[in-house]
């Protein structure tokens, strides 16, 4: 039975970008033979008062190369309810700008099970409303965006395939 790994990326309020421990707690899906993680919504880090941190990305592995979930956008979304969805820092040139929560998985394209290559991961921003899957090839990362999320309602969305550029876009945002 494969499994998935998840983390948080967070930011904390030394201006630092901190992960927290992996975690495996996951919820069996004996149809298709696989776990999918639980990432717990708050992380325990006693350095900061809780209030204090700011959540960046909810990163996970996918044993297989495969997209993300339904569960992977609903549960990323109920983080972005509790937590924001976007918040103020300082980048490397200290200067303020916006951080847009989202939901990455990374992938392997190897058939290797015991040293298995990381060759992209997939994302969505729930404020860009766009499904995006990163590739590394000769030493470059390409963004391809492969589809958009419709939101209906707090619950309900419908993922309409679509191959472009990536950009920047708040349309279909939760």
């Amino acid at each position: 039975m494969s499994s998935e790994y998840c983390a948080w990326l967070y930011h904390t309020p030394n201006q630092k970008y901190a992960m927290s421990m992996l975690t495996d707690q996951s919820r069996s899906d004996d149809l298709d033979r696989k776990k999918s993680c639980v990432l717990p919504n708050y992380v325990d880090d006693p350095r900061y008062p809780p209030s204090s941190i700011k959540y960046v990305f909810a990163l996970h592995n996918h044993p297989y190369a495969a997209t993300l979930s339904d569960n992977d956008i609903q549960d990323i979304v109920a983080k972005g309810r509790i937590h924001g969805f976007q918040f103020e820092a300082l980048n490397a040139k200290n200067k303020k700008e916006q951080v847009k929560l989202a939901v990455i998985a990374f992938f392997s394209n190897s058939n290797d099970l015991e040293n298995p290559t990381c060759d992209g991961f997939f994302q969505y921003i729930p404020l860009a409303g766009q499904l995006r899957k990163w590739t590394h090839s000769r030493g470059e990362w390409r963004c391809q965006q492969t589809g958009t999320v419709q939101w209906f309602n707090d619950v309900d969305f419908r993922i309409e395939k679509k191959t472009a550029p990536c950009q920047n876009s708040a349309e279909g945002a939760p």
